[in-house]
């Protein structure tokens, strides 16, 4: 195995030329030659862009009631996220914070304003699932919303190149930066 940040050979965790510890680093992408994000790091992103935002969204559905409010936050987020990974090389401010980057799957290079959006609208089905019982008052609809949800992003678990299925369906893979 080589290491990531030099490429030399790695003997056990350790790099014997730079000293990187490359089992802290996470696995390289065979296809980028990227280190792939953790998932505990993607985690970390993904709760850090929906703390960005709680406030303005309570505000909303205060304001506005739970439906509509919510929709709207929906959007917003959207713009967030979309704006975030397009003019920021794939980096909201949850990936600047764990330092971790969504780049093109076959390139490694940053993201498309359409993979960008394509990413964010695939996260969204399971948000506009779920509103969609809420409103209607069908638990089983808000379950699979949930269930789906879940499967969405534990994927990256049991996947060889740590994508979620929103990133097999956006053709992005997320990588550690330094």
């Amino acid at each position: 195995m080589n290491c990531p940040k030099c490429g030399a050979d790695v003997s056990d965790s350790y790099c014997l030329a730079c000293g990187t510890q490359v089992a802290r680093l996470g696995v390289l992408d065979p296809l980028t030659e990227k280190v792939l994000a953790r998932w505990g790091v993607r985690v970390a992103a993904t709760i850090i862009d929906f703390l960005i935002l709680a406030i303005p969204e309570l505000i909303l559905r205060s304001v506005l009631g739970n439906d509509v409010g919510s929709s709207i936050y929906i959007l917003i987020f959207g713009i967030y996220l979309v704006t975030q990974w397009t003019l920021y090389d794939g980096r909201s401010v949850g990936n600047r914070v764990a330092h971790s980057q969504t780049l093109d799957a076959k390139t490694g290079h940053s993201i498309t304003g359409l993979q960008a959006f394509n990413r964010y609208l695939y996260l969204e089905i399971y948000a506009f699932v779920d509103l969609f019982g809420a409103v209607e008052g069908s638990n089983a609809i808000v379950l699979l919303a949930g269930l789906y949800a879940l499967v969405d992003n534990l994927f990256p678990l049991f996947d060889a190149r740590k994508q979620t299925l929103h990133d097999k369906f956006a053709n992005t893979i997320v990588v550690m930066t330094d």
